[in-house]
């Protein structure tokens, strides 16, 4: 009875999700995904890397400011919050992930896509909601 009331109710908020979240979430699991590949091979600019490359110059500023405000939340991984720029940032996000058992890591990975996925869709929902879709994206992708 509960798993169908669940079912009921995550079926009822995935059909809520629109097109325009369903392409944040597309570019969030790029980016994130892109940082996962990194991890091995650090870069210089960071965040250029992670953009994706037919992002248009208005979506490119849109995705800095999403990936500055979810990488700033993150930074529960608090080493990295006195960093200077973004750039800055991501590399000691990438130095602290490259660090953590791998199941922290897809976590860590899992709640930056989230994060850039409410920023880019400017927040509208809760940020659960996020979470969710962001988890049922890549489940699926897979």
């Amino acid at each position: 009875m509960f798993c169908n009331k669940m079912r009921k109710k995550i079926r009822q908020l995935v059909q809520h999700f629109d097109e325009y979240v369903e392409a944040h979430a597309e570019a969030a699991l790029q980016i994130t995904t892109s940082l996962k590949e990194m991890l091995e091979s650090p870069a210089a600019d960071v965040v250029t890397l992670l953009i994706p490359g037919e992002a248009d110059d208005l979506l490119k500023r849109h995705i800095i400011t999403a990936l500055e405000k979810a990488v700033m939340t993150l930074t529960a991984v608090n080493t990295c919050a006195g960093e200077g720029d973004i750039n800055a940032r991501i590399k000691c996000l990438m130095t602290e992930l490259a660090k953590a058992a791998p199941e922290v890591r897809d976590a860590l990975l899992h709640k930056l896509a989230s994060l850039i996925t409410a920023a880019l869709d400017g927040g509208r929902m809760k940020q659960r909601d996020y979470d969710l879709y962001v988890q049922a994206k890549y489940t699926a992708s897979r």
